[in-house]
């Protein structure tokens, strides 16, 4: 039995009529964009350029916390820091139709960054120390805040007990971890989390920051010259280095790639050197929340079409190698 899912009602008319409420003329043209988490459509407008609509997941974030991401945007956007911030309406940012929350954006033309472009690198990280510097004075309430050894076990007893609840169905048998290899999976995070705790506990920052959270290259984008940050779905407290590790390609001389991004950084904005060391933490939540993640979304359908592979034992074994290698480059880029 399929679980309805959060946007089963989300059809191209309602869509449209969620665009065409807040006064603008649709011409009936709708492109879905790559967003697996929320709906992100680009929409016609007569006589103007599209618009970027974004439906966000039910349930998810809450209304105060959809309006924070929102006011930190719109005060970057007035200090001229270039991200893509919604557009208001009526002095209204935050939409609601049908009993879901939307908001519109202004399309972006462009292109995402070059993975290896160390002269990118370094435009990166003058952006996100300008984004960092124009957040100094805001003061997140409502978002998350970072903390990544309960992050860690909340994903890893999801993974484990294969608890997760999709609407009225659970996780399908099929699709979790084999009995078979949990032992080698508790084995594996077990590892990950006592070298992640010694490092917190080397080191830890007193006071969080208010964060993009999600900065990977594909919420990048290179326009007029100039790249944007887009997308602060999942921006938060946390650290400054959490916005940079995420560029770093290079397994064998990561510092080269981790130079570039801490000059351009430090142009607006003091790096503290010691968070290099929370780099392997970081990335061993994310490959454990990434699974956890997947497995949580399994019913929807548009993740059924992306994530076709998911839950097979050829999954499962390329995770548990994937947290293998996480272990073996413990250290790289701090030594």
């Amino acid at each position: 039995m399929t679980a309805t899912h959060s946007f089963s009602t989300l059809v191209p008319d309602v869509i449209l009529d969620a665009v065409e409420s807040t006064g603008l003329w649709s011409d009936s043209r709708i492109y879905p964009l790559n967003s697996y988490e929320n709906r992100v459509y680009q929409i016609g407008i007569e006589d103007s350029t599209p618009v970027i609509a974004k439906f966000y997941r039910p349930e998810r974030w809450s209304e105060a916390q959809i309006r924070e991401e929102h006011h930190a945007l719109l005060a970057l956007k007035a200090k001229g820091i270039p991200v893509v911030a919604p557009l208001e309406f009526k002095g209204d940012s935050l939409l609601n139709h049908n009993g879901m929350y939307f908001c519109l954006y202004p399309r972006l033309v462009g292109q995402h960054p070059e993975a290896d472009n160390l002269d990118q690198l370094y435009q990166l990280g003058e952006l996100i120390g300008q984004v960092h510097q124009g957040l100094s004075e805001t003061h997140f309430e409502e978002r998350l805040r970072v903390s990544p050894l309960a992050q860690m076990d909340a994903a890893a007893n999801q993974i484990l007990t294969g608890s997760t609840l999709l609407g009225n169905a659970e996780l399908p048998k099929a699709l979790q971890l084999p009995e078979k290899l949990k032992p080698l999976y508790k084995k594996q995070v077990a590892t990950l989390r006592a070298l992640s705790e010694a490092r917190i506990n080397t080191y830890w920052p007193a006071q969080l920051r208010p964060i993009h959270g999600d900065s990977h290259r594909s919420n990048l984008m290179l326009h007029n010259g100039q790249f944007h940050l887009l997308d602060f779905d999942d921006c938060q407290s946390g650290i400054a280095v959490q916005d940079l590790w995420l560029h770093i390609t290079q397994t064998e001389n990561p510092r080269q790639q981790l130079s570039e991004i801490i000059e351009g950084y430090e142009t607006y904005q003091a790096f503290d050197t010691r968070e290099l060391d929370l780099i392997d933490v970081f990335k061993s939540v994310r490959v454990i929340s990434y699974a956890a993640w997947l497995q949580s979304r399994w019913h929807d359908p548009a993740f059924v079409k992306a994530f076709g592979w998911f839950g097979s034992e050829d999954y499962w074994i390329n995770h548990l190698n994937e947290l293998k290698s996480c272990e073996l480059e413990w250290g790289n880029i701090s030594r």
